[in-house]
């Protein structure tokens, strides 16, 4: 004789288009890929600049080809994205509180894209653009 079987919800495969949350929840997971194809693009750039010269020109001729300028664009918006939804996470992420006071949010969000302005004014600086 067969016992009960646990009960299994059923779950479509696509659930997470019932609502804009879960399809922007989706979509900032999404861009983890992108992110580290971007971060493996890097990783054979550094592999080319010590092969040498002519390793080196390959690659930036990838990069510089149809293909790869259509990668680098979308990998920054997929970045853009993943960024932007992150910083309007941080305050429920990581809350501040001075005291008994906790820090508004939209602090916390400025406090972040203020940082990331300038981090990237500072790299600006350091490569000489």
């Amino acid at each position: 004789m067969k016992g009960p079987t646990p009960w299994q919800p059923e779950m479509p495969a696509l659930w997470w288009l019932s609502q804009p949350n879960y399809v922007r929840y989706m979509l900032r997971e999404l861009t983890c890929i992108w992110v580290g194809a971007w971060v493996g693009m890097a990783i054979v750039g550094l592999i080319r600049l010590r092969q040498g010269p002519e390793a080196w020109e390959g690659f930036l001729g990838a990069l510089g080809s149809a293909p790869g300028i259509v990668f680098q664009i979308v990998a920054l918006l997929f970045v853009l994205y993943h960024t932007v939804s992150w910083f309007r996470l941080a305050p429920s992420t990581m809350p501040i509180w001075i005291g008994e006071t906790r820090v508004p949010s939209g602090w916390i969000e400025l406090a972040h894209y203020a940082a990331w302005i300038l981090a990237s004014l500072l790299i600006l600086y350091l490569v000489g653009v």
